[in-house]
């Protein structure tokens, strides 16, 4: 991944933003992409501007992007965009060698060794096929519709071997790529850094933009699931598969189909329910979690007393006789199905009971319905047999597979302490660099809370918003390290339900069974006191992998020896995947 400046373009056309970000994406990462590069040295004009600029070691090349609609008539250049068309003198190609004329004039009155610099301009329509010929364009050096999905790579390699040839026709000698040395020093004389103050809050905020991109693998498999009436989706948290979910939840309501999203966790259903509420493309989306809209089911059919009766404790109650008595409530009723079906989290809920039950909530049923499956295959809570049982039926449907492998939530460091502590292994792959992931180690429970309580100041003294922080345990409040406090930092500790409490400035304290499949910003681990134990390992994984940019794990000093032994089985799983 190229590193880009700034990491968010802003007030830019949507054209603009696709190319900049792709670039981005592609190319290595030793390579800095500037957008809008402003300067005032422009020959015909008081003051310039580039689309994007590109330092790499193959030379420096400006783009110009156009988005819409391009035509030229009577020497005039029309350019449309939003239904609205602009009239310029200007061809893109002049456009792009006027930027570079004074970017290439800068940096050689700046420095002599810039003047044998290889540098070179491209335009690139991605909407537009621009076959026209003339005297100011160069096709060699455009890159339009008809092939803008292939790697950007190729284009600027293109741009390369044309520019190259052509200092060695004009100045009959040969112009070079950047040093590292030197795109260090293009980067500070084009675009310098200021030595002004950033808090942690504005720091992670940046590097939270680094973890929006759909990735390719991404955009791959969303493409494949609009062709394919039912698929399986999978991959470790982090993924990105809540993102496509929902994505695809929108689409499906987008071709005027009744769609069901469902998911295991409460507060995630409240959450999508949320975010969808205003979303005019999701009007055909109704999102819920299992057990409540079984329960609403079973209600309406008359049989609440028959679930009821049930033990809510035993062990068959959830993955066998809540669906049960659902799929039997169905039979009873007349129920109006969906016409599409969404399942998150996918993994808790593939039993042979619950699949009966789905295969009634979906018009057509599992054999030749829509559905679409996203599941974490290593957070499968049920045992083999039950796996095949499962794998058969959905067989049936014949859907399409999917693998996701890149993690586009977390950063790199907190993809590798969740992977040493949980001993389960979150894809590390496409993770940004962020801040370390702190490990404390305390003696006793008032010097952890008043570590606890020193770490929350920090965070909120530099301006780490307190809606993005939560407090994850391992148990219930009542039996937590935190059991009996009501508030840390100056602030009350609350359930995530009460979000009015949440929005005026007090802290998140739950359990990580509870906050599956939501995520923050930041978030403070504790009572890991089991650290290596493989009962709890699962429930590690699905806790700290909640946190986005920063990850602060508390831990008894005794556990220190257990947390050296996961690190070293970590060091060597990483040592064998790599051999």
């Amino acid at each position: 991944m190229a590193e880009l400046i700034p990491a968010v373009p802003k007030d830019c056309p949507g054209s603009e933003r696709l190319v900049f970000e792709r670039l981005g994406r592609e190319l290595p990462h030793d390579w800095i992409i500037l957008h809008s590069l402003e300067f005032a040295s422009h020959e015909t004009k008081m003051w310039g501007e580039t689309d994007i600029t590109v330092l790499s070691p193959l030379g420096i090349f400006v783009l110009e992007v156009k988005g819409g609609k391009v035509e030229c008539r009577n020497g005039l250049w029309y350019y449309g965009g939003g239904g609205e068309t602009f009239v310029k003198k200007e061809s893109p190609w002049s456009q792009a060698s006027g930027s570079l004329f004074a970017i290439r004039k800068r940096l050689r009155d700046a420095d002599d060794s810039f003047k044998k610099t290889l540098f070179g301009i491209g335009v690139v329509m991605p909407y537009t096929t621009f076959t026209v010929t003339g005297f100011e364009i160069i096709p060699e050096v455009l890159l339009d519709r008809r092939h803008f999905r292939e790697p950007l790579l190729g284009y600027i390699e293109q741009l390369h071997r044309y520019w190259e040839a052509d200092c060695a026709r004009r100045d009959n000698d040969e112009c070079q790529g950047l040093t590292a040395a030197q795109l260090r020093k293009v980067r500070q004389i084009l675009r310098p850094d200021f030595d002004t103050a950033m808090s942690l809050g504005g720091y992670l905020t940046g590097l939270e933009t680094q973890l929006l991109h759909l990735t390719n693998e991404q955009i791959r498999t969303s493409r494949r699931m609009a062709a394919n009436p039912r698929s399986v989706v999978r991959g470790r948290a982090g993924t990105g598969k809540s993102i496509l979910a929902v994505e695809r939840a929108r689409e499906l309501s987008g071709l005027g189909l009744r769609v069901l999203y469902l998911c295991f966790n409460q507060l995630l259903a409240a959450h999508v329910r949320a975010s969808l509420a205003n979303d005019p493309r999701a009007k055909g989306v109704e999102a819920w979690h299992v057990h409540a809209l079984y329960r609403d089911i079973i209600d309406r059919a008359g049989l609440l007393a028959d679930l009821e009766a049930a033990d809510p404790k035993a062990g068959d109650y959830f993955p066998k006789i809540f669906p049960r008595i659902a799929a039997e409530a169905l039979c009873l009723g007349q129920f109006d199905g969906w016409d599409a079906l969404v399942i998150d989290e996918a993994q808790d809920l593939l039993t042979p009971e619950h699949l009966d039950a789905l295969d009634l909530l979906l018009k057509q049923g599992l054999r030749n319905g829509r559905w679409h499956l996203f599941l974490d295959p290593l957070q499968n809570i049920y045992g083999g047999d039950v796996q095949e049982m499962v794998e058969k039926r959905l067989a049936e449907g014949a859907p399409t597979f999917d693998d996701l492998f890149e993690n586009c939530r977390n950063t790199r460091q907190v993809a590798i302490e969740t992977s040493i502590i949980s001993g389960v292994d979150l894809a590390i792959e496409g993770a940004p660099n962020g801040p370390k992931a702190e490990l404390h180690y305390y003696t006793s429970r008032d010097r952890a809370i008043s570590e606890i309580d020193r770490v929350l100041c920090e965070l909120i003294d530099g301006d780490v918003d307190p809606l993005e922080i939560a407090i994850l345990s391992t148990r219930r409040p009542e039996n937590s390290l935190l059991a009996g406090r009501n508030g840390l930092a100056s602030r009350k500790l609350v359930d995530p339900a009460n979000e009015t409490e949440l929005r005026s400035g007090n802290l998140l304290f739950t359990t990580m069974h509870a906050f599956k499949g939501l995520e923050k910003q930041a978030i403070i681990a504790i009572d890991m006191d089991e650290i290596g134990d493989a009962y709890w390992s699962m429930l590690h994984y699905a806790g700290l992998s909640r946190a986005r940019c920063l990850l602060h794990v508390f831990l008894p000093a005794s556990a220190k020896a257990k947390y050296g032994l996961q690190a070293e089985a970590f060091g060597r799983r990483l040592t064998a995947r790599s051999s």
